[in-house]
C-alpha cells in the first residue's frame, strides 16, 4: 500500500522524473524510489488546480514605487483627489530626482537562509533519502487533528478550541523544514482523510479550508522550501562613499518560478503572503518587482498592488478607488491604459495589499510585507487630471469569495509568518 501511495503521489509531481520504481524494505519500514518504471497518472482535479502554469508574456513598463518594507514613516500619505495641491503632479507623488549611483564595492551574496537544510535539498530528488520516525509521527498527528475537527462539527463539542489547534498547527506546517517525497506519501495528507477533508469540508472556517488548499497545492508540486526569500538572491556591499546597500534579484535558476500573465486568481489562495514584492514575481502573483500595475497591451492589467507612495488612492476593502500613474502632453501612461483596457474588458483584476499602505488610509493593510486579498472587476474610472491624463479606476471585489484576511483569529500574515518575517527583517531591506 506505501508503494501504490508513493506512485500515486510522485506522479502528481511535476519535478518528479518520468520514470520511477518504488520498493519497499520491511526490516526498516523504509521506502525507496528507483528508476525505470512508467507513471502515468495526473493531479488531483480540484478546480483550483486546473492550470497551475502559464505561458510567459511579456509586460507593460513599470510604475516606480517605493519597496522598502514598512517604511511607513518615510512615505507620502496618500493624497485626496479633492485637497491636492501638486501642480505639475496632482494626485500623484512629485517626481523624485534622478539620483547617480556611486560605483558599487565589495558586493557578495548573503546567505539569507533560516532553514537547517540547503535549498538544493528542497529540489533535488533523492530517491534513496531515509526520514525520521518522528517527523513521519508529527505528520499523522495533523490528521488525527483534523478527526478531531470533523467530529466536534458532528457534535458541537469544543468546535471553536478544536478549529484554533488545527488552525495553529497549519500554520506551523508551512515553516517545516524536513518535508520531503516519502514523508507526504506515507502521512497521506494529500489523500482524501489529508488536506482535501478540510478544503472540501464547508463547515470549516474558511481561514482553515483556505490554509489546508495552500498546502495542498504546495506540496503536491513539490514546493517544500520554507524559506521566505527562495529564489531569491540577495546581495550585500559599500559603495564608494561607505554607504552600505543590500539588492534582491530572481535566482535564474530557481526551478519553480510561475508566470504571472494570466487573469484571475490562478493557483493562488485567499490571504497568501510575501514578504517582498519580488517573492509575488517568483509565485506569480504579480509581475513587477517595482511597478504597482502588471499588465500586457490589448489584454488589460493582470494584478495591482496598494501600496501608498501618496497616490490619491481610497481603500474601503471590497471597493477601492485606485490610481493609474501620471502622463505627459495629456497621453495616458501605458499603465493607465492598462487599466482602461481591463474596464473595457470586464476582465478580473488580481489585488495585492501593502504594509506600506498608511494606517489611516487603510484597515485592509497587512502588518508586514504583501498580502493577496482575491479579484476585483474594473468597474468605472474618472479623470482627476487632464493634463497629466491621471485616472482614479473604480474597482469592486467579484462575488463568493472568502472575506479578506486582515483581522480576527483568520488574519495574515500569520504570527509565524510575522516570526518568520523577523528573523531575517535585516536583509529585507534595501538600500544603496
Amino acid at each position: 500500500m506505501a508503494a501504490e501511495s508513493a506512485s500515486r503521489f510522485l506522479a502528481r509531481s511535476k519535478s518528479v522524473p518520468d520514470k520511477v520504481k518504488l520498493e519497499l524494505h520491511h526490516d526498516d519500514d523504509t521506502l525507496r524510489v528507483l528508476q525505470d518504471t512508467p507513471l502515468q497518472q495526473s493531479l488531483p482535479q480540484h478546480p483550483s488546480l486546473h492550470n497551475l502554469q502559464y505561458p510567459g508574456l511579456k509586460s507593460a513598463g513599470k510604475r516606480k514605487r517605493d519597496d522598502t518594507p514598512d517604511s511607513k514613516t518615510d512615505r507620502p500619505p496618500a493624497v485626496d483627489a479633492r485637497t491636492s495641491k501638486s501642480t505639475s503632479r496632482p494626485y500623484a507623488p512629485p517626481n523624485r530626482p534622478r539620483v547617480q549611483r556611486a560605483p558599487i564595492a565589495n558586493k557578495f551574496v548573503v546567505n539569507t537562509r533560516m532553514t537547517s537544510r540547503p535549498a538544493e535539498s528542497y529540489i533535488e530528488y533523492n530517491p534513496l533519502k531515509m526520514y525520521k520516525r518522528s517527523d513521519l509521527a508529527t505528520l499523522v498527528y495533523t490528521i488525527d487533528l483534523v478527526k478531531q475537527c470533523i467530529q466536534a462539527i458532528e457534535t458541537g463539542d469544543d468546535r471553536e478550541i478544536k478549529f484554533s489547534v488545527l488552525r495553529r498547527r497549519l500554520h506551523q506546517m508551512e515553516f517545516y523544514d524536513f518535508i520531503e517525497d516519502i514523508l507526504v506519501v506515507k502521512s497521506k495528507l494529500l489523500e482524501d482523510h489529508g488536506f482535501p477533508a478540510i478544503f472540501n469540508n464547508l463547515n470549516f472556517p474558511f481561514d482553515l479550508r483556505a490554509d489546508a488548499l495552500l498546502l495542498f497545492k504546495k506540496w503536491a508540486t513539490r514546493q517544500w522550501d520554507p524559506d521566505l526569500l527562495r529564489g531569491i538572491v540577495t546581495k550585500m556591499g559599500t559603495n564608494s562613499r561607505q554607504k552600505d546597500f543590500n539588492t534582491k534579484s530572481l535566482d535564474k535558476h530557481y526551478p519553480l518560478k510561475a508566470s504571472a500573465s494570466y487573469h484571475g486568481e490562478g493557483d493562488l489562495v485567499n490571504g497568501q503572503w510575501w514578504p517582498l514584492q519580488i517573492c509575488t514575481i517568483r509565485d506569480g502573483a504579480h509581475g513587477l518587482a517595482e511597478g504597482g500595475i502588471y499588465g500586457q497591451v490589448a489584454k488589460g492589467a493582470y494584478s495591482i498592488i496598494m501600496s501608498g507612495g501618496g497616490y490619491a488612492d481610497i481603500d474601503d476593502g471590497d471597493t477601492i478607488q485606485y490610481c493609474g500613474t501620471s502622463g505627459e502632453e495629456h497621453k495616458p501612461t501605458a499603465f493607465t491604459e492598462r487599466m482602461l483596457e481591463s474596464s473595457r474588458l470586464k476582465n478580473p483584476v488580481r489585488v495585492l495589499r501593502s504594509a506600506g499602505l498608511a494606517g489611516k488610509h487603510s484597515q485592509y493593510r497587512p502588518a508586514k510585507g504583501i498580502r493577496y486579498d482575491g479579484t476585483y472587476n474594473v468597474t468605472g474610472y474618472e479623470l482627476l487630471d487632464k493634463g497629466t491624463s491621471m485616472y482614479r479606476f473604480t474597482l469592486v471585489r467579484c462575488p463568493g469569495q472568502d472575506p479578506i484576511r486582515y483581522q480576527g483569529a483568520e488574519v495574515r500574515p500569520t504570527e509565524e509568518e510575522l516570526r518568520a518575517y523577523s528573523k531575517i527583517e535585516g536583509y529585507l531591506k534595501s538600500s544603496g
